[in-house]
């Protein structure tokens, strides 16, 4: 269960940032700008610059996180559960379908997790 803690908040942070950031582009209204003054629009969103905060706070929390644990164990951790967190935060908060392949997807990675957890 330690490795889940130390992982956890780096895990939350990131599909923080994915979910966000999905949103805002998907539900700003359409820009007036092309190219690259497009992104600078999305740039200045806040709730994209929080998007890009959270991500980079993640990256620090995920620099203590390895220093304390075998990488072989904490990046598989990370992965499937930052998988696991934005697939049933996109179903929730973007309405995104949730259909069976997706959801056996899901228990196999979480089975994964669990498994990984222990050793």
């Amino acid at each position: 269960m330690g490795i889940i803690l130390r992982v956890l908040p780096t895990v939350l942070l990131v599909a923080y940032s994915q979910v966000i950031v999905k949103w805002r582009v998907t539900s700003l209204p359409p820009s007036h700008h092309t190219g690259f003054l497009r992104y600078v629009d999305y740039l200045l969103d806040p709730f994209i610059l929080s998007a890009y905060l959270a991500g980079l706070i993640g990256s620090l929390v995920w620099l203590n996180a390895i220093a304390k644990l075998p990488l072989a164990q904490a990046f598989p951790m990370y992965q499937g559960l930052t998988f696991l967190v934005v697939v049933a935060s996109s179903a929730v908060l973007l309405g995104e379908p949730m259909n069976p392949p997706k959801l056996l997807g899901a228990a196999l990675i979480l089975a994964g997790v669990a498994i990984g957890a222990q050793g």
